[in-house]
């Protein structure tokens, strides 16, 4: 998800719930609190403070409009296009959804502040009630040490690493400053450090109870909506692992190493082991393909196992099933491939799985996916290879063998084979 904007380092209304009423202030004097925020968040974090970090007040619109440069400068509008496509094919978001409007919408109506890395200023929300601009200064204030220490322009490159790893980055930044954010409020009140409790789900929770209250009436699709808060909430729990085992300076060496997957956040002791538990797959074939026509790969992209997870509960409830389901995943690459004169577009998702049994868990719930977006009814064919009419008459290939499962997507204006 390129919106992974979760490298623009925004700040949810999350930081409501952590922070005490205890501090309130005039417009013009916000910023003054930047300066003290990023020595809390220095004592903290143990980071020192190699460079000053100018703040300033914005409004929504000053927001929405860095928003879209930073999608226009960041990203590639080809990448964005195509990104939108696949998530389309896949039935992660709607065919009739504005991508780039609605992750902007989304994170507009979530954030609460945001650091940037590349001009090296904060930027408080205008709009946010200033008993929340300390905690939230906090943690962006984070973000400019990370960026001091750790490069993070470099570390969160969406020109050349693949969503999935993203995203797993995205949770470190994002799980580390959440557990500042936390440390400082705590101690406000007299309380340990977070690294004290047994667990964090119940800060999880909180952080999914206000990020979904925020979003309340939103056409944002349920997928989406998870991986937005994806960073803060498994980032969260993936962070106070690393400072149990040993406090913020494993953290530091995370930064040094960086998570390799969502698979690694999701599962933290995948994160130890020296040899990733995932193939990487090299290239991807369309099944649509008639005997002697070409194709060419246009883009390529990682999805990842939290991805498959947000994928599946925009459809079905049961989220343990959901989760068992995305947990045996071993690898994967989806590509939109152009087919002959260019007119013709398929969409090939090639998945692989820890197992067989992993394989065929995965194919019968994207199965039951297939079914809840059919246009006439349940899909037909024969056991391993599914096909199905869809939104707008596009039709998918679902087919599998073995621990791989192969999905491919062609519009409804593709010839017939």
């Amino acid at each position: 998800m390129s919106n992974r904007i979760s490298y623009i380092f925004v700040a949810t209304v999350v930081a409501m719930l952590f922070t005490p009423a205890v501090f309130a202030a005039a417009p013009e004097a916000l910023c003054a609190i930047s300066k003290d925020a990023i020595q809390q968040a220095s004592r903290i974090r143990g980071l020192s403070i190699k460079r000053q970090v100018p703040c300033f007040l914005h409004d929504k619109e000053q927001v929405k409009s860095y928003l879209l440069r930073t999608l226009d400068s960041k990203i590639p509008a080809q990448k964005l296009e195509h990104e939108g496509l696949v998530y389309k094919a896949i039935g992660l978001i709607p065919p009739g959804f504005d991508y780039k409007s609605g992750i902007v919408k989304m994170y507009l109506d979530q954030l609460g502040g945001y650091y940037d890395p590349e001009s090296d200023h904060y930027v408080m929300a205008a709009w946010l009630p200033s008993m929340m601009q300390v905690a939230v200064a906090v943690h962006e204030l984070t973000h400019a040490l990370q960026d001091q220490h750790f490069d993070l322009e470099k570390f969160t490159d969406v020109r050349k690493e693949v969503s999935d790893v993203l995203m797993a980055r995205s949770a470190l930044l994002e799980g580390d400053a959440t557990a500042v954010m936390i440390d400082y409020t705590r101690a406000l009140i007299g309380q340990s450090p977070i690294s004290k409790e047994k667990d964090v789900t119940s800060f999880m929770l909180q952080n999914i109870w206000g990020a979904g209250a925020m979003a309340a009436g939103s056409d944002v699709p349920e997928g989406l909506k998870l991986m937005l808060i994806f960073p803060y909430t498994s980032g969260l729990r993936f962070a106070h692992t690393l400072l149990q085992k040993g406090g913020y300076a494993e953290i530091d060496r995370a930064f040094k190493r960086s998570p390799r997957s969502s698979e690694e956040i999701l599962h933290p002791e995948k994160f130890f082991i020296q040899k990733a538990d995932f193939i990487t797959i090299d290239s991807v074939e369309s099944p649509f393909l008639r005997e002697g026509e070409k194709s060419k790969e246009v883009y390529n992209d990682v999805l990842g196992e939290f991805a498959i997870s947000a994928l599946f509960s925009g459809y079905i409830t049961n989220r343990k099933r959901v989760a068992d389901a995305a947990a045996g995943w071993g690898g994967d690459r989806i590509s939109v491939l152009e087919v002959g004169d260019k007119k013709a577009v398929h969409v090939v998702w090639q998945t692989h799985w820890d197992s067989a049994d992993d394989a065929n868990q995965f194919f019968d719930l994207y199965h039951e996916l297939m079914g809840a977006r059919s246009s006439a009814g349940a899909p037909i064919g024969t056991e391993i290879d599914q096909r199905i009419k869809v939104e707008n008459g596009a039709e998918i290939l679902l087919s599998r063998s073995g621990e791989d499962v192969v999905i491919a997507w062609r519009a409804a204006t593709e010839p017939k084979i």
